[in-house]
């Protein structure tokens, strides 16, 4: 399931398009797609779509205006849901609005998924008649009982379920009959803070290292940064004494560029030395290094690593969404009024690019950056490192 983030700062910019984000998602997914959202503050920004929901939460979700990390949340619920446990919810929801008389909120639908055992449901009784014909078929109405049979064949079926229907206050859905089976409800989440449990926190980066000589086994997680210990319990478990006797599997970091761009053959020390500096990064810096990641188009740990050092070399400007917003500042900066109608059907798309590329400046999923300070040059393989078995050629700015 997807939703899509909108900054409320930007959502009639004609080139700007929000981020949609797959849900359910840790806590620093979501922060990294509020930053490429452009989101500055909490609060200003919005969801407008909600692809490969079921359609019922989908149309209640595009109502409310909930949180979206209650929205990862709930998509984390959901998903857990198997079909019959779907339709069972979908009643759920439409019975408890029924008896409130209002629509459920976003800590409603939360409950409500953990509330499924007070209801019962009754797939394919779509209407009253439905319903009624149930009942009298199944002995569940206690009024028909030694009623001859030519007199239970001339009963309206219809009114029956419908006695049926109001007494239990059910509710008929797309998919079947729900009605409450006994009181109660499950106020698992109280509208301030989501369960632990579903909220953890996502490792700074966490590699999948498997036996090149058995590459039939799944492999062993090692969570960076560690200490030594825990680098060699891993590699004692796979029987791989030496760095070239095993290979990255898989990567999950807090930065994507190291899911796309770590190489299997990446030296597992520089990854660890590289998860500290991470590590130790606060919310802005962090963001500053992704978009400098993108801007410099590396290639290798040793590079990422280097970079980690250099922040102050670049500068990051969050709110650049398109190339034609900065033609336009740049052009207002030369006392040129861009609203008079001779500049109607100006490039300034084109011309806010070939001014990015003048300067050098990049425009990225983070924002626009520039080089302030030109860093010295990098040279890999200088050090202790020099041993590693992947990781980017020498390169320079």
């Amino acid at each position: 399931m997807y939703v899509t983030i909108v900054a409320k700062e930007y959502e009639k910019h004609p080139k700007y398009n929000g981020v949609e984000l797959k849900v359910p998602a840790t806590r620093e997914t979501v922060q990294d797609a509020m930053e490429r959202a452009r989101v500055q503050w909490p609060g200003k920004y919005r969801m407008i779509t909600f692809r490969d929901w079921p359609a019922f939460l989908r149309e209640r979700l595009a109502r409310m205006g909930a949180d979206v990390r209650e929205v990862s949340f709930l998509a984390g619920r959901i998903g857990q849901m198997d079909q019959e446990d779907l339709f069972r919810y979908e009643g759920l929801l439409s019975c408890v609005e029924a008896e409130r008389g209002g629509q459920c909120s976003i800590k409603d639908l939360i409950n409500a998924s953990y509330s499924l055992e007070y209801f019962e449901f009754l797939p394919g009784i779509v209407r009253d008649t439905d319903l009624g014909e149930n009942a009298v078929d199944g002995g569940l109405m206690q009024i028909l009982d030694g009623l001859p049979d030519e007199v239970t064949a001339l009963l309206n079926l219809s009114k029956v379920g419908a006695c049926i229907r109001e007494s239990e206050k059910g509710v008929f859905t797309k998919e079947g009959y729900c009605f409450r089976l006994r009181e109660g409800w499950q106020e698992v989440y109280n509208g301030q803070k989501l369960p632990e449990k579903e909220t953890e926190e996502e490792a700074v980066l966490s590699v999948r290292i498997g036996n090149r000589e058995h590459p039939e086994e799944e492999g062993k997680w090692l969570t960076l940064p560690c200490d030594r210990e825990g680098i060699d319990s891993v590699r004692r478990s796979l029987q791989a004494e030496s760095a070239g006797q095993y290979r990255i599997l898989e990567v999950r970091s807090i930065v994507p560029a190291f899911e796309r761009h770590i190489s299997p053959d990446e030296d597992i020390e520089v990854l660890n030395e590289l998860a500290e500096k991470v590590d130790e990064m606060g919310t802005g810096e962090l963001l500053k290094y992704k978009a400098v990641l993108e801007f410099d188009d590396w290639t290798g740990a040793e590079r990422a690593l280097w970079l980690t050092d250099r922040l102050e070399c670049y500068s990051l400007d969050p709110k650049q969404v398109c190339y034609g917003d900065y033609g336009v500042e740049c052009l207002e900066g030369c006392c040129v009024d861009c609203s008079d109608p001779a500049f109607r059907d100006f490039p300034f798309e084109e011309y806010g690019r070939r001014q990015y590329e003048k300067i050098g400046m990049k425009l990225t999923a983070y924002g626009s950056v520039f080089v302030n300070q030109m860093p010295e040059l990098f040279q890999a393989g200088q050090d202790s490192r020099d041993q590693k078995m992947g990781g980017g050629p020498c390169q320079t700015m």
